[in-house]
């Protein structure tokens, strides 16, 4: 005998086979648009079976998702349900947190009623596997090239193109801000040709040496990573963003706003660098403003998004258990705009700058091509299946390209010649590609070389104004000056410590009616052979005035070793080592000292031209002193310095 309410209607879920408390009675079912389990009541022959409600609804595991971001995959349950009112809206929860079965609520809201008692949701929970012949299903939660049966597909909003062209089945859920990164099918025939032709006449909408680079880097997006990001700097008004946001329309993002700006927190930005794989990502509107604490918090966040992308790595996270978290490392390319520039020399070693100023873009021609901006996308996508069916040999060849071309573009840094060697190879790949399918001539296709070349070696010569700023051996000697001219600190005379060292203003002291006034802490000493800096004090009080003009000076230790390196400061062997602080008398007692050779401090803008000094100028001659011997003190007052880096 079962004892049940009499049935009302049928679900949508029919049942499956089951393990049967009794014959022909399944352990759970599905009855009136609910769950229920079976109970045994009763002994013996009198043993009965009753359904007691679990819920007061049904619902199934319709598909099984492995959900990868490429780096680490997670398992989610998607659920369709339905009570006697009506459907329920699917849900998808983690494997990890169907259990607990606190998702119907959240998923659901108060119509979803888990019935109360010990056990209930254990039951549930198995009930729901029971009554469930889930799919099994793949979600991509990013873009780019993945491996799909031996060939290559790169992952887009809208699925994937392979050499074939767009491959079907292919599901992928991107965040938010990166919805829009759908591609069509792609171009056959004349439109692909067409389709780039139209993607040229962008050279025309601004100065060849930002429009060329801007192409280029985008076009390099999906073939790899680039050590470093493309930042567009320029006064508002000059319309940096809305040329940027037509490079971003390759990849079907049509909207007037960028994807993504830097109000964004820092971990937000990073999780989008990481989801946007071998596409082109801006970040609009680096624009420092407001108080300090606000302007500290912009300029540390893109530094950490700037280098991270330089670097390829990411922040090490750890999970809850104690293991580390993947990497989440920046896997495409960063486009970047900003009224300012972040400030760091590592930090901007790791960008190639290109400055536009208002009235550079052609307005006529910018507005003609945000009316096309839409089938921009139509390039990519015949882009991309092109690079599909050769991808190895492409990225081999762009890598072996880049390390020989490095001794056409030298660089006062390595990271600027990796950039424009890398444009440049990526450039011979576009330009074979051209080639094959029809969109220029070969006479069009060595003229642009040309240009090409010409603007990299242009845009490569203006890096070294937008580093020098931020370099601590650039930075240091105006930093000494600026620190004894501002009154914050003077400098003594070396030889006797009652007396103004000579030409006291220039070195921290006023003149008042009773003589001549140290302003500020004694930093160290003067005399005609140069400056004699007490290392400690010094570094304290210039590392003070380097933080409130937004960059920091390096740790002592790297300071010294850079100016050494650099011949800014005396320097000398012993030992198998070189020795950046060394032993000098000052005023009758040997101090270990950082000395600053007179020769350096004449050759920089901040000094006059004086009878001893090593400069010219147009209307006096100035003779050359003698130049002084390897030893830092020829008198012979050297002793051992403190400051020793190992050879």
């Amino acid at each position: 005998m079962v004892k049940s309410i009499p049935p009302v209607h049928q679900d949508f879920i029919s049942p499956v086979e089951l393990e049967e408390v009794l014959p022909g009675h399944p352990r759970y079912r599905i009855q009136q648009g609910r769950i229920e389990m079976a109970r045994l009541e009763g002994r013996g022959e009198h043993r009965t079976v009753v359904y007691v409600p679990l819920c007061n609804f049904a619902c199934r595991i319709r598909r099984e998702v492995r959900y990868t971001d490429g780096v680490q995959d997670e398992l989610l349950f998607e659920l369709e349900g339905s009570t006697a009112a009506g459907p329920l809206p699917s849900a998808r929860v983690r494997s990890s947190e169907f259990a607990a079965m606190h998702w119907p609520v959240r998923e659901w809201g108060a119509r979803a009623i888990v019935t109360p008692g010990h056990g209930v949701k254990d039951h549930l929970r198995a009930a729901i596997q029971h009554l469930s012949t889930p799919e099994q299903a793949t979600v991509y939660a990013h873009t780019g090239w993945v491996r799909q049966g031996g060939d290559w597909v790169y992952l887009h909003a809208g699925g994937g193109i392979g050499p074939e062209g767009s491959v079907e089945g292919l599901e992928v859920d991107l965040p938010p801000e990166l919805s829009g990164f759908a591609l069509p099918q792609p171009p056959t025939g004349e439109a692909e040709p067409e389709a780039h032709r139209r993607l040229l006449a962008m050279l025309e909408a601004g100065p060849r040496r930002v429009t060329w680079p801007l192409l280029l880097y985008a076009l390099g997006a999906p073939i790899n990573h680039p050590l470093g990001s493309l930042y567009v700097a320029g006064l508002t008004g000059a319309r940096k963003t809305s040329l940027a946001l037509l490079v971003q329309a390759l990849w079907g993002h049509t909207a007037p706003h960028p994807p993504t700006n830097w109000e964004g927190t820092a971990n937000a930005l990073e999780a989008l660098a990481f989801a946007a794989k071998d596409v082109l990502l801006l970040i609009d509107d680096y624009a420092p403003t407001g108080h300090e604490g606000k302007q500290k918090e912009l300029q540390g966040k893109a530094a950490r998004i700037l280098r991270n992308q330089g670097n390829a790595t990411g922040r090490a996270r750890m999970r809850s258990d104690g293991r580390m978290q993947p990497d989440r490392a920046p896997r495409g390319s960063l486009l970047v705009t900003g009224e300012d520039l972040p400030p760091g020399h590592s930090v901007r070693a790791r960008c190639l700058i290109l400055e536009l100023t208002p009235g550079e873009v052609n307005l006529e021609v910018l507005t003609r091509l945000q009316n096309q901006a839409a089938g921009f996308s139509l390039a990519l996508a015949g882009w991309v299946r092109w690079l599909a069916g050769r991808l190895e040999g492409v990225r081999q060849q762009v890598r072996l390209r880049t390390g020989e071309l490095r001794s056409c573009y030298p660089a006062a840094h390595g990271r600027t010649t990796d950039a424009l060697a890398r444009l440049q190879a990526v450039w011979e790949i576009v330009r074979a590609y051209w080639l094959e399918v029809g969109v220029i001539s070969p006479a069009e296709a060595e003229r642009f070389t040309r240009e090409v070349e010409a603007v990299l070696h242009e845009v490569g010569e203006a890096q070294q104004g937008y580093q020098s700023d931020m370099n601590p051996v650039e930075r240091f000697i105006p930093l000494v000056l600026g620190l004894l001219s501002s009154g914050r600190a003077h400098l003594g005379n070396r030889h006797d410590a009652q007396t103004p060292p000579a030409e006291p203003e220039r070195w921290g002291w006023q003149a008042r009616a009773d003589g001549w006034v140290p302003q500020g802490p004694l930093v160290g000493w003067v005399d005609a052979q140069g400056i004699y800096l007490e290392p400690t004090t010094a570094y304290a009080a210039l590392n003070r005035l380097a933080v409130e003009g937004g960059e920091p000076l390096p740790t002592p230790r790297t300071l010294w070793k850079r100016l050494g390196e650099r011949g800014v400061i005396r320097s000398q062997q012993r030992g198998g080592r070189v020795r950046y602080g060394v032993g000098v008398r000052i005023q009758g007692v040997t101090r270990d000292v950082v000395q600053i050779p007179g020769g350096v401090l004449a050759k920089t803008p901040n000094s006059p031209n004086k009878g001893q000094n090593t400069v010219l100028d147009d209307t006096k001659d100035v003779g050359r002193k003698p130049a002084v011997g390897s030893s830092v003190c020829p008198n012979g007052e050297e002793e051992a310095g403190a400051y020793e880096v190992e050879l």
